[in-house]
C-alpha cells in the first residue's frame, strides 16, 4: 500500500502540474468556430451598415420639413417589408417544425421594444430629416447610439468594455463630431433654412433616436442568442405597422393619405426593403458580437453616406470629410479582435 500511494503521489502531482492539452489550451475546433462566428458576425454588421445607408438615402427623399404628420406615413410604410419579411421567415420554420415564436413571456418586452424602436427611434429619425437633413442626423443618431448601447449593455447583458474597444469607441465618437462638421451642401441647403430653434430641435429629436435604437438594440441581442432571428424581429417589426399605420390614420386626414402619389409609395418601398435586410442583417450580427461591437461597425454607414455624397451627389471633398473617414475606418481597424 505505502509503495502504491508513492507511485500514485508524483503522478497526481504531474497530473496538476502539467495538465492535459485539452485542459491547458481550447480546442483548434472551438478555436476556429469561434473565428468562424465573429466573421458572419463582421460582415453582416457590414451589410447592415450598406442596407441602413441606402434605406436613409431613400427616407431623406421623403423628408418634409417640420412635417410630424407626414413623418409617421412615411415610418409606418417603411415597416412593411420588415414585417412581411420577419413573418415569412417565421411560417416557414414553423411549417418545418422549428422554434418559430417567442415564448409567452417575452411577447409584452417584445411588443414594447417595437413601441419603442418606432416612436423614438424611426419616428424622430425621419422627423429629423426635415429639419437638419442626412449628413447631420446621422452622425448625431449614432453619437447616442453608440453611448446608450454601451451602457445599456454594460449593466443589462454584463458585457465588459475592454480598454481596446473603449479606444476604438473614442476615436469613432471623434469621428462622428468631425464628420457632423463636414456636412455636405444637400444638408447645408436645408439649415440656412431653418431657424436656430428648429436646428436645435432637430439635433435633441436625431439625439432621441439614438438613444432609442441604442436600448433597442441590447433587447435585440438578449434575445437574439437563444431565438432565431426571425422569431425575435417578428413582434418588433409587426408592431411598427400596427402601431404606426392605427397612429397614421389617426393623424393624417383621409385626402392626405389618398394624395401620396405612385412615386412617393416606390421611394417608401424602396427605403423599406433596404430596412428589412438591414434590420435582418443586424439582428444575426447581434448574435455572434456584442452590442458596442455591432454598433461600432454600424458606424461605418456615416462614412458610407458621406461618400455617396460626394460621388453621387457631387458634395465637394473636405479636410472634415477626409479625416472624419479616416478616423471611422482606424477605429473599426481598433476593435477588439477576440470580443
Amino acid at each position: 500500500m505505502e509503495q502504491t500511494e508513492r507511485k500514485t503521489f508524483p503522478m497526481n502531482s504531474a497530473i496538476k502540474k502539467n495538465p492535459p492539452s485539452s485542459i491547458q489550451e481550447k480546442n483548434p475546433l472551438q478555436v476556429h468556430s469561434a473565428s468562424k462566428q465573429r466573421m458572419i458576425g463582421l460582415l453582416t454588421g457590414f451589410a447592415a451598415a450598406v442596407g441602413y445607408t441606402l434605406a436613409n438615402m431613400a427616407l431623406r427623399q421623403m423628408a418634409k420639413p417640420a412635417d410630424f404628420d407626414w413623418a409617421i406615413w412615411v415610418t409606418a410604410q417603411k415597416a412593411v417589408p420588415a414585417s412581411l419579411m420577419t413573418w415569412t421567415l417565421v411560417l416557414n420554420n414553423y411549417r418545418l417544425g422549428r422554434t418559430a415564436f417567442p415564448p409567452r413571456n417575452l411577447i409584452i418586452p417584445l411588443i414594447v421594444t417595437g413601441l419603442i424602436m418606432q416612436f423614438t427611434g424611426n419616428l424622430m429619425f425621419q422627423y429629423a430629416l426635415g429639419y437638419i437633413g442626412l449628413a447631420i442626423t446621422v452622425p448625431i443618431t449614432f453619437a447616442l447610439l453608440l453611448v446608450s448601447g454601451a451602457v445599456c449593455s454594460r449593466f443589462v447583458l454584463g458585457e465588459p468594455i475592454t480598454l481596446r474597444s473603449l479606444f476604438a469607441l473614442t476615436i469613432l465618437m471623434i469621428a462622428v463630431v468631425i464628420l457632423s462638421f463636414g456636412a455636405g451642401e444637400a444638408s447645408q441647403a436645408i439649415l440656412k433654412k431653418a431657424t436656430t430653434f428648429q436646428f436645435i430641435l432637430g439635433i435633441v429629436i436625431a439625439s432621441i433616436s439614438g438613444i432609442g435604437y441604442g436600448v433597442c438594440g441590447v433587447v435585440i441581442r438578449k434575445n437574439v442568442r437563444n431565438l432565431p432571428v426571425s422569431a425575435t424581429l417578428v413582434l418588433i417589426s409587426t408592431t411598427g405597422v400596427v402601431a404606426m399605420g392605427t397612429f397614421s390614420f389617426c393623424k393624417l386626414p383621409l385626402e392626405r393619405i389618398l394624395a401620396t402619389t405612385p412615386e412617393e409609395y416606390g421611394i417608401m418601398l424602396l427605403a423599406g426593403i433596404f430596412n428589412a435586410a438591414a434590420f435582418y442583417a443586424i439582428g444575426v450580427s447581434y448574435r455572434y458580437l456584442t452590442v458596442t461591437e455591432v454598433n461600432m461597425v454600424n458606424t461605418s454607414q456615416i462614412a458610407m453616406a458621406t461618400l455617396m455624397g460626394v460621388v453621387f451627389f457631387m458634395e465637394p471633398i473636405t479636410p472634415w470629410l477626409l479625416v472624419g473617414v479616416l478616423l471611422t475606418v482606424i477605429g473599426l481597424f481598433m476593435m477588439d479582435k477576440h470580443g
